[in-house]
């Protein structure tokens, strides 16, 4: 069994990494929202909408782990605020979509991608509720 400083500090190198994951992935967000086009985002019907999903899933997933609570840490720094996060995120969408609308020429609103960002929100929690409830009943 590893030392308890070792596995603190091992703790704190995967909370830095899940930080930095939706860091990165709500950077890649804006990146694909305002400018780059997303790679794949054309390829099939709903191709886009799925994209958006998974990044809205992938996105929550890693901040809920990191911040409301994760296997092997327990709660986080805010570990009741989960339905709070989730509004900010699918308001994060809709505002993501109407400043496509009004700030860019070549993208435009669309209810199809809320639609998508909510179900993607949605899918995050309740992965996160069934981690948290069989590290609870395991435990």
């Amino acid at each position: 069994m590893a030392a308890p400083e070792t596995q603190a500090r091992r703790g704190r190198l995967v909370d830095t990494a899940l930080w930095a994951t939706t860091a990165v992935l709500t950077l890649l967000t804006l990146l694909f929202s305002f400018g780059l086009s997303a790679p794949g985002a054309g390829t099939f019907a709903f191709a886009d909408k799925i994209g958006h999903g998974l990044m809205y899933f992938a996105t929550f997933l890693c901040l809920l782990l990191a911040a409301v609570w994760r296997p092997g840490r327990a709660d986080g720094s805010f570990p009741t605020r989960a339905p709070l996060f989730a509004v900010g995120v699918v308001f994060a969408g809709i505002v993501i979509e109407v400043l496509q609308a009004v700030a860019t020429a070549s993208r435009r609103a669309e209810i199809g991608d809320v639609v998508a960002e909510v179900v993607g929100a949605v899918g995050a929690l309740a992965v996160h509720a069934w981690m948290r409830r069989g590290e609870m009943s395991a435990g």
